[in-house]
């Protein structure tokens, strides 16, 4: 059965949805949701897809932080295309709404979000985002 998942949807959500807390819930929660039920098949073929860049470097450096951690976690290669370098951030974006939960997304951070960095709160990279495995910090 083919499900239906495409990262140029999630290009679509950065480019033109205004709200960035949409995006983010969007990309943290939705992307590894979507991901996680499709078959080890259909995700190596997913993660082909080289969305185009959206201008917004935040996000763009997001999409390809939390694509390259979805697939070190289902143990796929990490597509060339986050790699490009507009997919990173000089500075680094760390996405908390209290002091707390800002240290400890740069101190908990997975490796793909350090490389890119872009720092999400660790709270939500745990199970209910679909991830393989439980991340606990």
């Amino acid at each position: 059965m083919q499900r239906w998942f495409s990262l140029l949807t999630y290009r679509r959500i950065i480019a033109e949805w205004e709200s960035d807390a949409e995006r983010y819930r969007s990309l943290i929660h939705q992307l590894p949701r979507e991901f996680h039920a499709l078959t080890h098949d259909e995700q190596a073929a997913a993660l082909l897809e080289r969305p185009e860049l959206t201008g917004q470097r935040r996000w763009d450096s997001f999409l390809a932080a939390i694509v390259e951690h979805v697939a070190r976690l289902h143990d796929h290669p990490v597509p060339a295309w986050v790699d490009e370098p507009e997919r990173f951030l000089d500075l680094p974006w760390v996405i908390a709404t209290t002091r707390l939960a800002g240290l400890e997304s740069v101190l908990f951070a997975p490796a793909a979000f350090i490389r890119h960095s872009v720092f999400p709160d660790p709270r939500d990279l745990d199970a209910r985002g679909g991830e393989k495995h439980e991340w606990v910090p």
